[in-house]
């Protein structure tokens, strides 16, 4: 024992439960004192090993199992449980309701795959127990595979944990997963398993597992414990004991789970319910669902014994067995409440039940009637207490119902709740939101758990905002706790907890990866988990982190939200929230969680602010800092996604107030540094939303400045906006009437002289902000003095302004700087032109000018960057850059080679001219970029400019320098091979090679005389004199002569080497050219405006930057500045000095003031936004609605589809049904018709005469016909009339073959007419065909109503086909059908056809009464020897037993033609009767000849008597089983007595059988039981 104890710990296990290992070194040494009592608790436990074939005990895999004992304690089970095996509380208990003997193999695989996966997922999501039966076969077995194929999947993410940053995580993908707990309760008895009981909890047994079927079924090996019961007797044992467990199960094992107590709002809930100063409260039970798949009887009692203890069970309706029959019983319960529901369900209760459970009820009604008890008290336990115990999961009309099996799950458990108050109410619904949490089920945890307590204000713990946080895929949850208000984030964020948020995300890949060794540059493996520095401080690495990518600084304050935390506020309360909210944004955003990131920003009072930095940040992290592809594609469509959610808000916010949302954009945000929206917007590069007409208008607003141009109308023309500022600008006088000023008071309101109306923003550079128009009227006296007059009263309005504001506001608007820097600019550019162009040396004054000029313009774009940079730090100043380099380096050149030569000459004026041409020419390109843009035409194809250069020419051009190179090259080797020097030959090669895409240089193809014979001798010899090196040759002496270097070498490589050149240039490379800037020009199209609106934003603040006056006179604006400079500092100085208490109180006095105004503005503003907010969520919820429509149509299509399939084979059973219904009405019909003819024919004293019963025919139309299983129509006595209409009548046809008669009649026998009649009537066959087929059958021309003879195989044979159915005492004629057959005169018999008869309309035949009186067993001859009742004898009659059928019949002979019907009657009467084989009889006997045939079998006897007498007692038709709609028999029906004794019983065979008394009971075919009655009529006898 000690051995097996220090070699347990040794066995190898799964990694997945690595805590697998010998229950005596799991339990620890605090604990292991208190083990005392397992010795006497009569349990027994230890580990399975479960052994494959071919498996070592190394590769084992391994289980807990505990035997427990008839007398031990259930208490002491669970003990076990907690001690040994340190089981804690599960979340929810699932008990799997299954018997394997009941099992059916489930048909749609698909169902068990979803049935795996849906419990699979509901294991992953929170820590669950699942009980079974732990054999391995059935559900159970099904339930193993899928905890078998988990398993194989957490072994193969736990082999391939090799990310550095998840082996540093807290908490592992894996690991964090619960364990899979599945425990089978599982008699002894049941299964093969042996173990010594000499261990109490320390034992190891090896199972082996071979797969072989035995009488001692096999464990589950996927199962992680097992609870053995020992000395089980039956099923029902079994079940008593898993149902104790159950119970037990139901309260606290081990150490009960503690909730935080949350305070409610409502203080009845916590009355009187637990101390104040208790923090936490304890669990007091366990939540249990019963689940019922399949199953049998047992199995019921299971169900039916939780429900009385009020657990809720789900039933798997479509699984089969008893879980179909209790959803059915459950549903007519449901549906049916009427007073015959109970009676309908019982007794088709009882027919499912010996449907499903044939073998269980065998001659047991007690048992099975015990069974159905139990269904319906199943359906009555299904509501009590206000709650539903009973739910069905119909899998057929629910396809995803297996999969969503926890939703089902959760859904049982929530619905069998009651509603708690006090420290209850706590406890349940925390334990509830828990597992909708785990299993991440917003919908039921809103409809379930927020809907039931609805009627209290709800708060939650922070571990449970945690986790909806950290999973992933959780955000409903996020949501659904922000919309109740559940918690306060200002309540639930410090620093701590902004910190574990970062270190305790499901995937830090992407803020590792990406955001500490990307953005800042951490070190691979070692910056995470980050500490506290991360969060800690103004300069700490998140809010660096945060300004690398938003270039805002201190986005998010650790102090200011733990102090907010701890009540301490620094600010208001919904300041406080809101910079709550915003730190877990950054948080979402910077771990890249979408979901998160849409739920927090839509509870953000700054939407449409937070949209546009979450966007910029993940665009920013998509372009600069991503590398992998896919992260990048989700990057950018999730900036993309909330780039577009700003410009919605600004659209619904403009469609809503136009005033109002442009005034928004330059509202300042302080947590934001202060950025107005539309800068932000900017630094985001959002341009859309710059794009948007309400940016625009602001732009338009911006670009006037405090100028508000009026638009005056003179009828035939109209002034351009930048006539109108040149005019001001240089006359001042025209400002008076052409321009307005927007100003503003000291209070800040802006004041406007004439009401604004709208403006359009399409053309920016000709709009007018306050239009006003002059309108001509026909009807006006004095136009134009009218018009001066509104003029000078526009002036006189002006005056209202300060004229030297007037002159500032004029000045300072960037329209203004545009127009008069862009007519400086050109004056600058005239003036260069022309200092370049004068010849020789140039001016010296006239270049010291434009010096000077280019000098202030370089002076000016320096304080312009500085200023930019320093105020619009988004804004890209590479090329600004690269222009104050270019431009310092070229006053620097043009000082030394223009400016310094005037004084001390040095260098060539053509360099220096050269040098100035070049800075012409960019100062000329300059005005592209400078002053075009503006231009609503021009600013979008200079976008399409820049994009072709930039993207299409570049590549070209690279593409282009390979071929231009290389032809350059070989083109000058092969055409020039003597072309010296070496400099100039590579230069010509390549400007021969550049030039060829516009000049096609060939002339130097052909050669003349001089070059041919220098190119004569081309030997080694003539190249090299006597060096071997190149460089050391003599070139004198070798051929490089100037007259010969230039001389071309003609030859067909000069022009194969031209011609390809050419062809890839101009042909290949040039259309190449001109693709891709036709593919750009359309791509860019479509957004040029858009950016080109963007772009105009900078090219605003550019000329808002710049000084009032242009250079060159900007110089005059630095000597100012330099003086207000100096005055600010003095001014500084003196106020320093002069400080005072008085002026601090008012400007603290002041300060509050305004404090307070902003809050209630910014609160007001926040809650305008809020309501666009909602807009926009109402917006998108329809969108993503009408999106997701086809989808839900496709699903409740394929709902529909699938329950039309199941609604088919329900109605194709119902019409099988309901056809099977009426074939019984049918036959209980014909069956009632039958009876009343019967009834009829009781008496035989009231019995009809002969004639009249064969108007009706019976046996006619029975069922089925002889000899076959051909069923015949049904027909009823009111329908076998031809003469009544029967439109529904269709008979069967049958004919039999006539090779199926015997081979000596088969002659004699009428072929199928029907059959010959439609091949010939067929257009395929041919004439000859139809004589052959005529000849082949024996075909006759049948002569119908009478008779003919034909010679068949050199014999007469007669057929007489003339009807013995008479009718007023004459034969009748009947009729044909449209086929040209006959039909039946006595009415329809349900088939068509010759059937077996061998002729075509009537069968005739001869058939006999043989009759005597019947006597008693004495030989005496005398009279007293007959039998007699009521003074009458009693007569019998001779029958034929038939062996085909067994009936018995009355001798007949049957009409062949080649016999007389009186000779065949002989002959089988001899035949039957007699059992005569060789008989040898006169074939043409007449009616004396027959009656002289019976006569001789007459005793002899004394008197003149003959003792014999013999007549026709009826001659017609017979009413037979055999007739059909076109064959019948007919009969001629003789009586043949015999009075005295006779000596037939010497010849007869088994007399006794054949003899028959004539009486009531006597049962002949057809209507022969009245001719035979007729008879005994004529000769007076008892009948």
């Amino acid at each position: 024992m000690d051995e097996d104890l220090e070699e347990f710990p040794e066995i190898v296990q799964d990694p997945v439960y690595a805590t697998v290992r010998s229950t005596a070194s799991y339990i620890s040494t605090d604990s292991a004192d208190d083990l005392d009592w397992l010795e006497h608790s009569k349990l027994a436990g230890g580990i399975i090993k479960f052994l494959y074939e071919g498996s070592t005990e190394e590769k084992s895999h391994t289980a807990y199992y505990v035997r427990v004992e008839e007398e031990a304690l259930i208490d002491d089970l669970a003990r076990y449980m907690s001690k040994v095996w340190k089981k804690r509380n599960p979340d929810i208990i699932l008990s799997v309701i299954s018997s394997l003997s009941h099992y059916k193999k489930w048909k749609n695989g698909q169902e068990v795959e979803d049935f795996q996966a849906g419990l699979i997922q509901a294991m992953n999501s929170t820590n669950m127990w699942v009980l079974t039966n732990g054999l391995d076969g059935g559900i159970t077995k099904i339930v193993g595979d899928a905890v078998r194929f988990e398993r194989e999947r957490r072994i193969i993410l736990t082999s391939r944990k090799k990310d550095f940053y998840v082996k540093l995580s807290k908490r592992d993908e894996v690991d964090d997963l619960p364990r899979l707990t599945v425990i089978g309760v599982v008699p002894k008895l049941q299964i093969d398993f042996d173990a010594s009981k000499e261990g109490i909890h320390d034992s190891i047994i090896s199972l082996k597992k071979s797969g072989i079927k035995s009488e001692a079924l096999e464990l589950n090996s996927e199962h992680s414990h097992f609870i053995i019961m020992e000395q089980n007797t039956d099923l029902k044992e079994l079940e008593n004991f898993r149902l104790r467990v159950e119970e037990r199960l139901l309260m606290p094992i081990g150490r009960g789970k503690r909730y935080r107590k949350m305070q409610m709002f409502d203080p009845s809930l916590n009355a009187g319910s637990v101390p104040e100063n208790l923090p936490t409260i304890s669990s007091t039970c366990t939540p249990m669902v019963g689940l019922l798949i399949q199953g049998g009887p047992i199995d019921i009692d299971h169900v039916v014994d939780l429900l009385r203890r009020k657990v809720p069970v789900l039933v798997v309706q479509g699984s089969g067995q008893a879980a179909d029959l209790l959803s059915f019983v459950y549903f007519e319960k449901v549906n049916h409440t009427g007073d015959d529901y109970e009676s309908y369900v019982k007794t088709e209760l009882i027919k499912r039940m010996m449907n499903c459970f044939p073998k269980d009820f065998v001659d047991d009604e007690l048992a099975r009637n015990r069974c159905r008890d139990i269904f319906l008290e199943c359906v009555s336990l299904a509501y009590q207490d206000n709650g539903r115990f009973l739910t069905v999961l119909d899998i057929n009309a629910d396809p995803d119902g297996l999969r969503n099996l926890d939703k089902y799950i959760l859904m049982t458990l929530f619905e069998s709740q009651v509603s708690k108050q006090g420290s209850r109410f706590q406890e349940q619904f925390q334990s509830d939101l828990k597992l909708t949490l785990d299993w991440n089920r917003p919908d039921l945890a809103a409809s379930q758990i927020f809907e039931k307590y609805d009627w209290t204000t709800i708060k939650i713990t922070p571990e449970l905002f945690d986790k909806a946080l950290l999973k992933p895929g959780r955000e409903k949850f996020v949501e659904l706790f922000l919309e109740r208000e559940t918690i306060l984030l200002h309540e639930y964020i410090n620093y701590k907890k902004l910190l574990d948020l970062f270190n305790n995300v499901a995937n830090p890949d992407f803020f590792c990866q990406i955001c500490l060794e990307g953005v800042l540059a951490k070190s691979p493996g070692m910056s995470y988990p980050v500490g506290k520095d991360f969060v800690i401080g103004r300069d700490c690495d998140l809010n660096y982190l945060l300004y690398k990518l938003t270039n805002l600084e201190n986005l998010v304050s650790s102090k200011d939200i733990s102090m907010n935390f701890s009540g301490q506020f620094v600010c208001d309360k919904v300041t406080a929230e809101r910079k709550a909210l915003n730190a877990l944004i950054y948080w979402s955003v910077l771990t890249f969680n979408p979901g998160v990131t849409r739920v927090l920003w839509k509870k953000s009072d700054q939407p449409m602010v937070m949209a546009l930095i979450i966007s910029m940040i993940w665009h920013n992290l998509a372009i600069k800092w991503s590398r992998d592809l896919d992260t990048k594609r989700q990057l950018k469509e999730a900036a993309i996604e909330f780039g577009k959610q700003a410009v919605k808000l600004l659209d619904l916010s403009y469609s809503d107030s136009c005033l109002n949302t442009i005034a928004s954009l330059d509202e300042k945000f302080p947590e934001l540094n202060n950025k107005t929206t539309i800068k932000l917007a900017h630094i985001a590069r959002n341009k859309f939303f710059i794009a948007h007409k309400s940016c625009q208008k602001w732009l338009v607003q911006r670009w006037h400045g405090n100028l508000l141009i009026r638009e005056v109308d003179y009828g035939v023309f109209k002034l351009p906006n930048w006539l109108k500022i040149y005019l001001s600008v240089l006359f001042i006088f025209p400002m008076l009437f052409w321009i307005t000023y927007e100003v503003k008071e000291e209070n800040g309101i802006k004041v406007t002289v004439e009401e604004e109306e709208d403006i359009d923003v399409d053309q920016v550079d000709t709009q007018d902000l306050m239009p006003m128009k002059i309108k001509w009227d026909k009807s006006t006296k004095g136009k134009m003095k009218y018009q001066m007059k509104e003029m000078l009263s526009y002036g006189r309005q002006n005056l209202k302004v300060p004229i030297y504001l007037q002159f500032y506001y004029l000045w300072s608007a960037p329209i203004t700087k545009f127009y008069v820097s862009q007519i400086f600019y050109l004056f600058y550019l005239t003036l260069f032109s022309y200092a370049v162009i004068i010849p020789s040396c140039g001016d010296f004054y006239i270049d010291l000018v434009v010096y000077f000029w280019t000098a202030m313009i370089w002076v000016e774009i320096i304080r312009k960057t500085i200023i930019k940079r320093k105020e619009y730090k988004e804004m890209k100043i590479f090329w600004t850059v690269l222009e104050i380099v270019l431009i310092g380096a070229f006053l620097l050149v043009i000082g030394l080679l223009r400016i310094v030569p005037k004084f001390v000459p040095f260098i060539k004026y053509t360099t220096a001219k050269f040098v100035m041409s070049l800075g012409l020419l960019y100062f000329y390109y300059r005005l592209l970029s400078v002053f075009l843009p503006i231009s609503p035409v021009l600013g979008p194809m200079m976008i399409n400019f820049k994009a072709m250069m930039k993207k299409d020419f570049v590549t070209w051009l690279r593409m282009f320098l390979i071929f231009m190179i290389a032809g350059g090259i070989t083109i000058q080797a092969v055409l020039y091979p003597n072309y010296y020097p070496l400099d100039e030959s590579i230069i010509m090669a390549l400007s021969r090679a550049f030039f060829g895409m516009f000049l096609t240089k060939i002339d130097d193809l052909d050669s003349n005389e001089k070059c041919e014979r220098f190119y004569d001798n081309q030997t080694k010899k003539v190249c090299y004199n006597a060096a071997t090196s190149f460089w050391n040759r003599n070139t004198s002496q070798i051929r490089f002569q100037p007259e010969y270097a230039s001389c071309p070498y003609r030859s067909f490589g000069g022009y194969a080497m031209v011609i390809q050149y050419l062809v890839i240039t101009k042909l290949i490379l040039l259309t190449l050219l001109y693709a891709l800037f036709s593919v750009t020009n359309a791509k860019v199209q479509s957004e040029s405006e858009e950016i080109w609106k963007y772009q105009v934003y900078s090219i605003i603040v550019d000329f808002e930057t710049r000084l009032r006056l242009p250079a060159p006179l900007n110089f005059i604006s630095y000597i100012i500045m330099s003086l207000e400079f100096i005055f600010k500092k003095v001014k500084h100085f003196l106020g320093w000095c002069c400080k005072s208490s008085c002026c601090r109180r008012k400007d603290a006095l002041d300060g509050r003031n305004k404090l307070s105004i902003v809050k209630v503005r910014g609160s007001v503003d926040y809650s305008y936004w809020k309501s666009c907010m909602k807009k926009l969520n109402e917006e998108t919820e329809k969108t993503a609605k009408e999106e997701a429509r086809p989808k839900e149509q496709s699903q409740r299509i394929e709902q529909l589809v699938t329950q039309s399939k199941l609604q088919k084979e329900f109605n194709d059973k119902m019409t099988e049904q309901m056809s099977n219904l009426e074939r019984q009405l049918i036959v209980c019909s014909l069956a009632l018709e039958q009876i009343a003819h019967k009834i009829d024919t009781i008496d035989p004293k009231a019995r009809p005469e002969l004639v009249t019963v064969t108007n009706l025919h019976m046996a006619s139309r029975q069922s089925p016909y002889p000899q076959t299983k051909l069923q015949r129509f049904p027909v009823f006595d009111k329908f076998v009339s031809w003469e009544e209409p029967y439109p529904t009548y269709d008979p069967v046809l049958y004919t039999k073959p006539v090779d199926e008669y015997k081979e000596s009649v088969q002659n004699l026998v009428d072929p199928d007419f029907i059959e010959i009649t439609e091949r010939l009537s067929m257009s395929s066959q041919s004439q000859a065909e139809r004589v052959s087929l005529l000849s082949s059958t024996g075909f006759q021309v049948p002569l119908w109503n009478n008779s003919a003879t034909y010679v068949i195989n050199d014999t007469n044979v007669e057929v007489n086909r003339v009807s013995w159915i008479t009718k007023d005492g004459m034969p009748i004629r009947y009729e044909l059908d449209s086929s040209n057959m006959p039909i039946n005169p006595m009415g329809r018999t349900g088939l068509r056809g010759r059937g077996k008869l061998r002729r075509w309309g009537p069968n005739h035949c001869v058939m006999l009464v043989v009759s005597r009186w019947k006597r008693y067993q004495s030989t005496s001859q005398s009279q007293q020897n007959f039998i007699t009742v009521d003074g009458k004898k009693v007569l019998e009659v001779l029958v034929v037993l038939k062996k085909e059928t067994g009936e018995i019949t009355l001798p007949s002979g049957k009409e062949y033609g080649d016999i007389s019907l009186y000779s065949a009657v002989c002959r089988k009467f001899l035949e039957n009767i007699f059992e005569s084989s060789n008989v040898e009889l006169n074939n043409n006997m007449t009616e004396q000849q027959m009656v002289q045939f019976f006569e001789q079998f007459v005793e002899p006897h004394p008197g003149p008597f003959t003792g014999f007498t013999s007549g026709q007692i009826y001659k017609g038709y017979m009413d037979d089983p055999c007739n059909t709609d076109n064959a019948w028999r007919e009969a001629e029906v003789w009586n043949i007595h015999y009075h005295v004794p006779d000596n037939l019983d010497l010849k007869i065979k088994d007399k006794e059988k054949k003899w028959k008394e004539v009486s009531s009971y006597i049962r002949l075919p057809g209507n022969q039981n009245l001719i035979v009655q007729e008879a005994a009529r004529n000769q007076g006898a008892y009948f």
